[in-house]
């Protein structure tokens, strides 16, 4: 009879993980062989089946499995410790659950080589055997693969055995697990009930039978060290990839640091040249036109307002001016109806556009492109005018 793992390690079942942990090393400490020089090969082989449960109790995951299956593994053990299974277990049925629940055993492969009590020799027949069943069942079912042995590469067929076994679905029909016979059905409708409780129980069975097998390929991919090394190096490929990414991002950083300092703004860009262009359109303008047929200098005098004396002129002359189409009008109603025309709304388009493909050629900042994206979609085309023309002066 099987010894409990919460006995073995002197706890409670509702044992905490920090519990578990300290009876783990107050087990060791009193099993140790210096402790029990008159006992060594009693004390050793105890201190397995402690360092065994401990190995369970502290995975979260197979504390769980070992609980619900707790008093099936704690029954009489049926598998040898050659890796076969004897006893009433291997019928027609084959390899039952109970049978599988008996290798839930880190003791079973303590011993890490291809000698006949080794890990790889004992998983590898408890696999065949579980795959010459399912071709037995199935001959036409794909066949599973082989565990292989210690030589056995991750790249090559340990990958592809656990990748194949992790998805395991039985072959067998499990009609063994039939309660009644069909043929002692009195008519059709005693049969379907029947045909339907059978069915209920193969599919249960069958369930808990898949569930096993899939724990224990995980059980022993756990403990299998071609797994751990592949483990490892996945790992150490990934701190690798991170370290990169880290240096490529700060490369990048300092890059666009180098980039803003060495940055410089266009002369157009610049306060004082908006200021210098649009004295100079006025100026140019007073010296071309002539609004209203009055004389140049009352144009270039309105023009230049900023210059001018503070106090109200009657005699001064009021220009309306499309910045965008560089026009003037007579009246603020034709500027208003020259502003609905299309030739001016594209006109419009077209310096905006141009604006944000410099913006984006310069290297901008891109906050700045937002806020003059919020400020096209929230001003009308009259609004973003009135805002030009409120810088020109």
């Amino acid at each position: 009879m099987k010894t409990c793992y919460y006995e073995l390690l002197e706890i409670g079942r509702d044992a905490s993980p920090d519990e578990i942990r300290k009876a783990y090393r107050r087990q060791a400490l009193l099993l140790h062989p210096d402790k029990n020089m008159h006992r060594v090969e009693e004390a050793t082989q105890k201190f397995a089946q402690v360092q065994a449960a401990y190995e369970i109790l502290s995975d979260p995951d197979e504390r769980a499995w070992y609980d619900s299956h707790r008093e099936q593994i704690l029954r009489e053990a049926s598998p040898t410790t050659s890796g076969g299974f004897d006893g009433p277990s291997s019928t027609s049925a084959g390899t039952k659950t109970q049978d599988i629940l008996h290798f839930f055993d880190p003791g079973l492969f303590a011993i890490i080589d291809d000698s006949e009590i080794g890990f790889f020799t004992i998983a590898r027949k408890v696999f065949a055997q579980l795959a010459d069943e399912e071709t037995q069942a199935d001959d036409n079912d794909v066949r599973l693969p082989n565990f292989g042995d210690s030589r056995s590469s991750w790249a090559g067929e340990t990958r592809y055995f656990y990748a194949a076994w992790s998805g395991f679905s039985t072959r067998k029909p499990f009609d063994w697990c039939d309660q009644y016979r069909l043929a002692d059905a009195p008519d059709r409708r005693v049969r379907r009930a029947m045909e339907k409780e059978n069915k209920k129980l193969r599919d249960a069975a069958k369930k808990e039978y898949n569930d096993t097998v899939k724990a224990f390929v995980a059980f022993i991919k756990k403990r299998d060290p071609r797994s751990k090394q592949s483990t490892a190096n996945s790992e150490q490929r990934q701190q690798d990839m991170a370290t990169k990414v880290k240096e490529q991002a700060a490369k990048a950083r300092a890059a666009h640091r180098n980039r803003f300092k060495a940055y410089e703004d266009q002369d157009w860009a610049t306060p004082e040249y908006d200021e210098q262009f649009w004295d100079e359109e006025y100026s140019t303008k007073a010296k071309n036109e002539n609004v209203n047929g009055e004389d140049v200098e009352a144009v270039t005098s309105a023009g230049g307002g900023a210059n001018a004396d503070s106090d109200y002129d009657e005699n001064e002359i009021i220009v309306y001016e499309c910045v965008f189409c560089k026009k003037t009008f007579k009246s603020e109603k034709q500027l208003g109806v020259h502003e609905q025309s299309n030739k001016h709304q594209k006109m419009v388009r077209d310096v905006v556009r141009r604006m944000k493909k410099e913006n984006a050629r310069i290297g901008r900042d891109s906050a700045e492109e937002d806020e003059f994206k919020d400020a096209r979609e929230n001003f009308s085309v009259e609004d973003l005018a009135d805002e030009v023309s409120h810088l020109s002066t």
